[in-house]
């Protein structure tokens, strides 16, 4: 049985794709936002705030981690779920998809390592 041929399985990949990318947008912002409050606190305050950012940062590498699991496990069977007139046009559109979000994976994730 080709599990990734199971409609149940790719919806359910596709669905842990989209909500780790959520996660991962929702941890950078929540990691600005800690940051912002770190400012001009007591400094036992300012210890919870930095103990709080880096639970947030590791969610945000798991969720990382998630979307590029599920998005290897998307690999495999896109082509199956592609009319063949449309393969061409979407390879490229993958490939610029690809470029622009390992752009803003790679650049929030360090902004937000920054942040910490």
């Amino acid at each position: 049985m080709n599990l990734l041929g199971n409609t149940y399985v790719r919806v359910s990949n596709s669905f842990l794709h989209d909500m780790a990318t959520g996660t991962w947008a929702a941890c950078v912002l929540v990691l600005w936002v800690l940051n912002r409050q770190a400012l001009g606190v007591p400094p036992s305050a300012a210890e919870a705030l930095s103990q709080a950012a880096a639970v947030i940062w590791l969610l945000l590498l798991a969720a990382l981690f998630v979307v590029t699991v599920t998005g290897i496990l998307r690999l495999f069977y896109w082509r199956a779920t592609t009319p063949a007139s449309e393969l061409g046009a979407k390879r490229r559109a993958l490939i610029v998809k690809h470029i622009a979000f390992l752009v803003i994976y790679g650049g929030g994730s360090y902004w937000a390592w920054t942040l910490l």
